[in-house]
């Protein structure tokens, strides 16, 4: 979230929004309350990956599998950093910034702290339904 205020309000600074206060030595840059709106954050992990690992947690599951979208060129930095958590890396495409990884359920979430992740979702598993008519 840091990271989306600080171009916003230099944005903001640049298009005049603010006020400028001379204050002697340094310049004070005031942004009015009305031109700060709420900056929505997409979060990592979606509200029914979240129902996922509750149900797994209750379930007794240990391990989840997840699939994780890299940030451009962090693909191998985040494999690393799934390492160092705990969870096994099963397959990377460094050309589509994809991560396949298999952690214990109770650290899932904190994947989504790593830097370098775009988006997390739990690898549901696929009823095995006939279809024989």
């Amino acid at each position: 979230m840091r990271r989306l205020v600080l171009p916003v309000l230099a944005g903001l600074a640049l298009a005049g929004c603010g006020d400028r206060q001379d204050t002697g030595s340094h310049p004070v840059l005031t942004i009015p309350t009305s031109a700060i709106s709420e900056v929505q954050v997409v979060p990592k992990l979606s509200p029914q990956g979240k129902d996922v690992l509750e149900q797994a947690k209750r379930s007794g599951v240990k391990t989840v599998v997840l699939t994780v979208a890299t940030e451009r060129d962090k693909t191998d930095q985040v494999a690393a950093g799934l390492r160092r958590l705990g969870g096994t890396v099963e397959a990377t495409d460094t050309t589509i910034g994809y991560v396949r990884v298999s952690v214990p359920v109770d650290l899932a979430e904190q994947v989504t702290a790593i830097e370098g992740i775009s988006r997390v979702d739990v690898d549901e598993p696929l009823s095995n339904i006939d279809p024989t008519p």
